[in-house]
């Protein structure tokens, strides 16, 4: 079972910039023990933006179509992001890069923000993305298929800082992770973790995994997105409390269902224009009783 409604009482709001003192890689916003990867080697990630800065990651299932995680739109407007294909340095241009508008925000419709279950979204995009070199998609583990067994290798890969001071990552990074059991990741979670959930772990005692900003990013295992980066402990790539994702193989028809159903009804207009890139403002970190939402 997830944290009981008692327990919302307990959300604590920091302003990051105002803590004197952080342990290294807890507030970080970064892949935690990974490397950068080759320029657009990984041609399906997304960016999304939000004022102007890097805030959740994503991948593209079709060309109109990204898949991410719910609750990277809690409390934000989705008329006011921006989503980037084509990216390996988001803080500087390339030619390589296509940004979109978001005309459409599906969250799952049994999506619980208490405990993350059914962490998982799809954004339609304002046009559709031209495929080349730099901007692909990733498939989707096909219809019934088992959740990966316990020790398959996997790779999770996102943008964000590198030190708790906003220092800005050379290039997107990525991290190889392996597979943990959901029911030992369970009991490391003390219960709080439904079916629909998968785990990661580094595998050999090191700090190895996501942190914050890399949520909604897709966790690649035999070439097909697994899952999707949804939260983690306070220490990021701590293993007393391993990664954990939701699980795409448990979303497989409903995806299928939103992308190939009837056209979705479009966001309303606001008066703010979607290529703006308003001021950065202060950045917010939530959390609760020693989870940490991404």
């Amino acid at each position: 079972m997830g944290p009981g409604a008692g327990e919302l009482g307990r959300l604590l709001l920091t302003v990051v910039l105002t803590l004197p003192t952080r342990p290294a890689g807890s507030w970080g916003a970064r892949i935690i023990g990974g490397h950068e990867v080759t320029p657009h080697s990984r041609p399906y990630m997304v960016s999304v933006k939000f004022e102007g800065q890097h805030h959740c990651g994503g991948f593209l299932l079709r060309a109109h179509w990204v898949v991410s995680a719910a609750h990277c739109f809690s409390h934000r407007d989705p008329r006011t992001g921006l989503v980037v294909l084509g990216a390996h340095i988001l803080h500087a241009p390339e030619l390589t890069q296509q940004v979109f508008g978001i005309s459409a925000l599906i969250r799952h419709p049994d999506y619980q923000p208490a405990t993350h279950a059914n962490d998982i979204c799809l954004l339609k995009l304002n046009r559709s993305a031209v495929l080349g070199p730099a901007v692909g998609l990733l498939k989707l583990p096909q219809r019934g298929a088992r959740p990966l067994k316990a020790g398959a290798r996997c790779q999770v890969a996102g943008w964000g800082s590198i030190s708790d001071f906003e220092d800005l990552p050379p290039g997107l990074m990525e991290a190889e992770v392996r597979v943990l059991g959901l029911d030992i990741c369970n009991s490391s979670w003390r219960g709080q973790l439904s079916p629909g959930m998968l785990c990661t772990q580094s595998g050999d005692r090191r700090r190895r995994g996501f942190c914050s900003a890399d949520s909604g990013g897709p966790l690649v295992c035999r070439n097909r997105a697994h899952g999707l980066v949804s939260f983690s402990g306070l220490w990021c790539g701590d293993p007393k409390t391993p990664d954990v994702y939701t699980q795409v193989s448990a979303f497989v028809s409903w995806i299928w269902d939103v992308v190939r159903g009837p056209r979705p009804s479009p966001l309303p207009k606001t008066t703010r224009s979607l290529q703006e890139s308003p001021e950065p403002q202060q950045h917010w970190v939530y959390k609760r009783d020693g989870k940490r939402f991404k």
